[in-house]
């Protein structure tokens, strides 16, 4: 009897003592997403605050561009909050998701207010398609706030968003962003401009893929980080939403991309270094932590990276933000500086305004999941250049991912590159093939004249 009362103390003993190392590990990862929330707030509240209050374009420094800067700031830094502001309200995060969703409704009536000193440029240049993309994304992800808006506002945005059909894309990631603002067109309103909405999908799923994940930037394949600031992420948004309005019309092409993403994914895990510093390279590193965006929005929409945990996902973006975001990355009235690492103008291009920073706002998509879920409960598990770095020995951690080609798509390939090509590379084209042609035509009609030639001879002498 002693002996049985002993075991059951220790039985006792160690499921409590279980459930404090599970509870210390709760806590610890609530801790990973209060850190992650208070840098999202630090980065957001400059910008809603300030519009909220129709003070952004007077209290916001300016770089250049700035007909553009109000969209632009607001538009990448409410795509990024988007999901986080859709979630439910059964969390300590409550109240302050309900402040930023009131300033998200004052921000956006004063954008779309032409009387407001804020309002949003949708008429002038064309930098507004790229712009007004993010915040149509945003809205997609964030049916709660679309909802709150009045009818007339919402009319207002959709007005705008169709005069954007001015702009004509280049053949790049540019096309992405009319076929973003198309989706949202179609999703609210159940019509849209479908050369639009499709030339970008299909040019990109048959016409710009190198292979082992990645995109090209158009015909050319360019080493940049646009396969995470545009293309990935919102080639995604935009086929899941098709197919909700489609049905099964899109899965094939949603698992071909859906195989594609998660492979590139793998590749952004392993570009995070075990001090959690990233490869500077390419265009737009202005965007500073925007380079995680396509690694961020999987995890939303994906249940699972091949070779890859969501604890190993999450430590490795945690590691990312504490090294690649901190106080000097802010000025003193607490709005982002443009550069990679503190205030770098160098660094940027000559289409960089002081909105671009805001892109880095991506980042933070996951708070957009449910304490709750596998990302932010999964044990804690060391990225891959930690364990490579700490000479453990580990099972092979990398494959490419290389798909069979068939006709049909080496037809398809052919057709959306040349039908992305500038008019000028199409003109030079065809003053090619045009003699070309003729000449083959000459050359099969010569032979023929021959072959009947040859036959009538024969026909008439035997």
């Amino acid at each position: 009897m002693k002996l049985l009362v002993t075991r059951s103390y220790r039985i006792i003993a160690l499921c409590l003592t279980l459930m404090s190392f599970e509870q210390n590990a709760v806590s610890k990862n609530m801790e990973v997403r209060s850190l992650w929330l208070s840098k999202l707030e630090k980065i957001t509240f400059p910008i809603f605050d300030n519009m909220a209050k129709d003070s952004l374009s007077l209290k916001m420094p300016v770089y250049q561009h700035k007909e553009y800067q109000c969209l632009e700031a607001f538009g990448r830094t409410f795509c990024g909050i988007s999901r986080w502001l859709d979630l439910k309200d059964n969390t300590k995060e409550d109240s302050i998701r309900d402040c930023y969703r009131a300033l998200a409704l004052k921000c956006i009536r004063n954008g779309f207010d032409p009387n407001a000193s804020d309002h949003f440029n949708f008429s002038e240049g064309i930098q507004p398609l790229v712009d007004a993309a993010y915040l149509a994304q945003g809205l997609l992800r964030c049916q709660r706030v679309w909802n709150m808006l009045d009818k007339d506002l919402q009319e207002c945005i959709i007005r705008e968003f169709r005069g954007l059909r001015r702009v004509q894309p280049f053949g790049n990631n540019w096309l992405l962003f009319s076929s973003m603002i198309e989706t949202f067109l179609y999703e609210k309103t159940g019509e849209c401009d479908t050369d639009r909405l499709y030339n970008g999908v299909y040019s990109f799923i048959y016409g710009f893929y190198v292979g082992d994940g990645l995109y090209g930037d158009g015909v050319d394949f360019v080493c940049n980080y646009y396969n995470s600031f545009v293309i990935h992420p919102m080639l995604m948004d935009i086929l899941l939403s098709l197919k909700r309005l489609n049905g099964d019309h899109f899965d094939e092409i949603l698992r071909l991309e859906t195989k594609r993403y998660a492979r590139y994914v793998q590749l952004l895990e392993r570009q995070i270094m075990e001090d959690g510093s990233l490869p500077v390279f390419g265009r737009t590193v202005t965007c500073r932590l925007g380079m995680l965006n396509a690694m961020a929005e999987f995890v939303c929409v994906a249940d699972s990276v091949p070779r890859l945990s969501m604890g190993q996902i999450r430590m490795a973006m945690n590691a990312a933000l504490q090294k690649n975001l901190s106080d000097n990355d802010f000025d003193e009235n607490g709005f982002l500086k443009i550069g990679f690492q503190g205030q770098q103008f160098k660094l940027a291009e000559d289409y960089i305004s002081s909105g671009s920073s805001y892109h880095c706002a991506t980042f933070f998509l996951p708070l957009g999941l449910e304490p709750s879920h596998p990302f932010w409960m999964d044990e804690d598990k060391m990225w891959s250049s930690c364990d490579i770095y700490s000479s453990k020995d580990i099972a092979s951690i990398d494959e490419a991912y290389i798909e069979p080609r068939t006709i049909e798509n080496m037809v398809k390939r052919f057709y959306y590159r040349y039908h992305n090509l500038s008019e000028w590379y199409k003109s030079r084209i065809m003053l090619i093939v045009c003699p070309l042609s003729f000449l083959l035509l000459v050359g099969v009609c010569t032979i023929l004249y021959f072959f009947c030639f040859i036959v009538a001879f024969f026909v008439k002498n035997f």
